[in-house]
């Protein structure tokens, strides 16, 4: 079954954009280290340049999808394309981190107003028998878009600055919107015009928001502190208000009837775990090889080549896969390589080669090219055809709350294990330091970058000592976070075998999809 040149088109055009949308992601990753170097600020306030985005994204995913529905697609694309744009300009130009966290929570609206139209656009115009094939070639865009973003991220670096990293959206962005302008032809608007509840969309947004911010200043505040407790406590007493005030709506953010939909929920979960071990792997390595093995950006981003590389040639065929062999045995084995990556890359050494992490990341990139596609996939055939827009978008959120989470986790339970090894160690050394030097060296763990400059205040003798005790410290936290995602891969492969086994290896025509997401 060929399709159509317009579904070709709308591939390519959506292609392009899932592209720019991963190079963007990955680059930033890259990019904390020269930001810290600028811009004052520790992990634990740098990291919201990547929760910020990731966490406006998830609360108006599900509210940009019936946007789409109320006013069609091509508008709220062209709309969320703006948004997009106008963050990555204001994160460029800016000179604080306030500034730079604005510019990511517009970037991440504007992500979340043409996530589900853009993805509409394709399952409108492809047959169910290629629904695998389309997300493959997505996969492959997206799988490109990692491979180029972290080597593109360290030549912009090296030749001229991390803020061209964002400037460099606004043009390939003007060009999707040329095309969506003067080439998509306009579709019809769906029939149902009930409103979308914004209270409950606030409400949404601040519990979550409130949440996670609780669970990234646990490392600061400590989890017995009021002020942890009681933001924690807010958070999600919003979010019970939230889902009580979602209960009596007629247009449902998170309708019952899906969350009773066991098949759904389990793609939900593989979702959030595989996202998760993901978002940890993008983090953790970064700083691993610049702070460790004291990498620079560019040679992080030719690194990172051997996990990005294998997604994007490995995401073309798991969606064939899911369309021969079904869902089940791709996503397990992805899962499966995912752990063997992670339990290989938690040995990882102040001296480890090369070939070490590159064979690591080369089984993690293998296991997300085979897992992701068909993930995408199972999500579409356990849904009817009029729950797919909000599926989706439910879909979609939990791979950003994943991201947010996986971030916050693991930059806490770095800098507290680690902060307790650095303890241990200095006192095993029977080095003589006073209250202030201990208070550096808190703080010096906590930092991005680690370096001897940041040690002011101790003997020249005892700066490369207590240096080797905090890459010693760092690997501890680095060890103990690779294996909490190594558990969680191992759960995914038991959630897909539980309850997904048994999906059909195909969805009737009836049931043809209207929007899909992908990572």
């Amino acid at each position: 079954m060929a399709l159509s040149w317009q579904s070709r088109l709308i591939l390519a055009v959506i292609s392009v954009l899932v592209f720019v949308m991963n190079i963007d992601y990955t680059a930033v990753n890259l990019a904390l280290v020269p930001i810290s170097e600028e811009i004052a600020g520790d992990l634990n306030t740098l990291q919201w340049l990547l929760s910020a985005y990731v966490l406006v994204w998830a609360a108006f995913v599900v509210p940009g999808g019936r946007l789409a529905d109320l006013h069609g697609k091509k508008k709220i694309l062209i709309l969320g394309l703006a948004l997009f744009m106008l963050g990555s300009a204001l994160t460029g130009v800016g000179v604080d981190i306030t500034t730079l966290i604005l510019g990511r929570l517009l970037q991440g609206l504007g992500a979340a107003l043409f996530s589900a139209p853009a993805y509409g656009l394709i399952f409108s115009s492809v047959p169910p028998a290629k629904q695998g094939m389309a997300m493959g070639v997505i996969g492959g865009a997206s799988g490109l878009g990692l491979a180029i973003g972290p080597t593109l991220a360290g030549l912009i670096i090296r030749e001229t600055s991390w803020r061209w990293l964002f400037y460099i959206n606004i043009p390939l962005c003007l060009i999707i919107i040329g095309v969506l302008i003067f080439l998509i032809p306009k579709e019809e608007k769906a029939a149902s015009h009930t409103p979308i509840d914004w209270s409950s969309v606030g409400l949404l947004a601040c519990g979550l928001g409130t949440t996670v911010f609780s669970l990234n200043q646990s490392e600061v505040w400590g989890i017995t502190d009021w002020r942890f407790i009681g933001l924690i406590i807010l958070g999600l007493s919003v979010l019970v208000v939230f889902f009580l005030r979602d209960r009596q709506q007629q247009l449902q953010i998170l309708p019952v009837a899906l969350l009773k939909n066991k098949s759904f929920m389990a793609t939900v979960g593989a979702s959030f775990l595989y996202s998760y071990c993901f978002a940890l792997v993008l983090i953790m390595m970064s700083l691993y090889l610049q702070n460790t093995l004291h990498l620079n950006s560019s040679e992080t981003g030719y690194v990172f080549l051997s996990m990005t590389l294998a997604v994007g040639v490995l995401s073309p065929i798991g969606g064939k896969l899911a369309d021969r062999i079904g869902v089940c045995i791709p996503m397990i084995t992805g899962a499966l390589l995912i752990a063997i990556a992670l339990f290989l890359l938690s040995f990882l050494t102040r001296t480890s080669s090369l070939w070490m992490v590159c064979g690591g990341l080369m089984l993690a990139g293998l296991g997300l090219g085979i897992g992701f596609p068909s993930l995408n996939t199972a999500m579409f055939r356990t849904l009817d055809s009029q729950e797919i827009n909000t599926g989706s978008g439910i879909f979609t959120m939990a791979m950003m709350i994943a991201n947010s989470v996986s971030v916050i986790i693991s930059t806490s339970f770095l800098v507290m294990i680690g902060r307790t090894k650095l303890t241990s160690l200095v006192q095993q050394s029977h080095l003589s330091l006073d209250f202030q030097q201990q208070e550096t060296l808190a703080q010096v763990i906590s930092k991005v970058e680690h370096t001897s400059a940041q040690l002011q205040g101790f003997t020249p003798s005892q700066v490369p000592q207590l240096l080797q005790f905090i890459d010693n410290s760092f690997l501890q936290g680095f060890k103990v976070t690779l294996w909490i995602g190594l558990v969680f891969s191992l759960i995914c492969a038991g959630l897909v075998y539980r309850y997904l086994r048994h999906l059909p290896q195909q969805k009737p025509i009836n049931d043809a999809p209207g929007v899909g997401v992908i990572h």
